[in-house]
């Protein structure tokens, strides 16, 4: 009976060292810098992005960008987008299917280049069109986090970032 005891208790300690870790790599992943914090998401290439920002869940995809280690400026209005976009160079632009004028005026090799990522309203006419001109890297205003980080990868490894 106490070899049994002994046997339990070495298994219940053994199962709680590994699935502890377990637990910590499957639910976030931690970046060692100048300390160790926790990231519920990040980016395995960190990127400047400029982002057009107008509502607050706008807003909130934005900071959770920056959240997971990517460089993000943030415009609401037209003109702040073209003066950002002439003033600064940016990795990806994120910014809404319909300032496709805004953003081709400003710079045509953005516009034509995967690495500007077109935002649209689900189920609409500007969802089609995009998606036949830009792939899947076409976000909709309902999508999460998640997939905007893979857009963003997957611009920049197209880019050989």
């Amino acid at each position: 009976m106490r070899k049994f005891k002994v046997f339990a208790i070495v298994v219940m300690v053994t199962m709680s060292i590994f699935s502890s870790t377990t637990y910590a790599c499957g639910e976030s992943m931690f970046r060692i810098g100048k300390g160790v914090h926790y990231r519920a998401f990040s980016a395995p290439i960190p990127a400047s992005v400029l982002v057009f920002a107008r509502t607050d869940s706008e807003r909130v995809v934005a900071e959770d960008l920056r959240a997971a280690g990517h460089n993000v400026s943030i415009v609401a209005s037209d003109d702040e987008l073209m003066r950002e976009m002439q003033d600064h160079e940016f990795d990806v632009v994120i910014a809404p299917y319909s300032k496709r004028e805004v953003v081709e005026a400003r710079s045509p090799e953005i516009a034509a280049h995967p690495n500007w990522v077109p935002v649209v309203e689900k189920g609409s006419a500007d969802q089609r069109q995009a998606r036949a001109q830009f792939g899947r890297n076409v976000m909709t205003t309902d999508d999460d986090v998640r997939k905007y980080l893979k857009a963003i990868h997957r611009t920049l490894k197209v880019n050989g970032a």
